[in-house]
């Protein structure tokens, strides 16, 4: 109670920094969804944030519970779907099925379309699988077999998956925060919370990659 006491004086105050740390207290103790959709919204304003970390956050979103409009379930499966990430995409497409939010009211074609290419789109991805591993191991950037990696885990195969994550990120990348926070994400996935939470404090980046693998490290002291 003193925490949402505070909570409410600081943000009457327009003291921002207080207010959020307050929040990240609270969800740390009451993980409540309005909570992380506070904590997830004020962190996409800022003005250092990257777009490119929007699935990460929609990650995040989801796993807290936080995700409950179609159009964000929509958005996150498209991203999931251009990352290569599409044992994730029919996760996240079958829970907002799940939840009564996807395949009703007008959109609903269009949600069952979008279902069906993520099927299509998986099943071509098993099948040229081998091959795309070679390309992969073959190229001179560690991105690629991050994100087989990444797919991998998502799929079930987490010992296999996290050790290409693990030779993307020794072979190098372009933006290694960003591949830290995937095998953060990903170490979390597959429930080794001990090398998540060591991993998540290694996420250095300044264009929000820190800040969101902070809320995920928050996240993860509750699973």
């Amino acid at each position: 109670d003193r925490l949402k006491l505070l909570a409410n004086a600081t943000q009457r105050m327009n003291d921002t920094n207080a207010y959020v740390w307050a929040v990240e207290k609270l969800v740390t103790y009451y993980p409540q969804k309005q909570y992380w959709t506070d904590l997830l919204g004020r962190l996409q304003r800022k003005p250092n944030f990257s777009d490119r970390l929007a699935l990460d956050t929609y990650r995040l979103s989801l796993a807290t519970g936080a995700t409950s409009a179609a159009a964000d379930y929509m958005e996150m499966v498209q991203l999931a779907v251009q990352a290569g990430s599409l044992n994730e995409a029919q996760q996240a497409m079958d829970k907002g099925f799940a939840a009564g939010v996807l395949g009703v009211g007008p959109e609903a074609e269009r949600h069952k379309r979008l279902k069906d290419l993520v099927a299509k789109r998986l099943a071509e991805a098993k099948a040229g699988q081998a091959q795309a591993l070679v390309e992969a191991k073959a190229a001179k950037d560690g991105g690629e077999l991050l994100a087989i990696g990444m797919d991998q885990v998502y799929g079930g195969q987490a010992k296999a998956g996290l050790e290409l994550m693990q030779q993307g990120i020794a072979k190098g990348t372009k933006r290694p925060d960003d591949a830290k926070l995937h095998l953060a994400i990903a170490q979390l996935v597959a429930g080794d919370h001990a090398k998540s939470a060591a991993t998540f404090r290694t996420v250095q980046g300044n264009d929000g990659t820190a800040d969101l693998a902070r809320l995920w490290a928050l996240y993860a002291r509750k699973k």
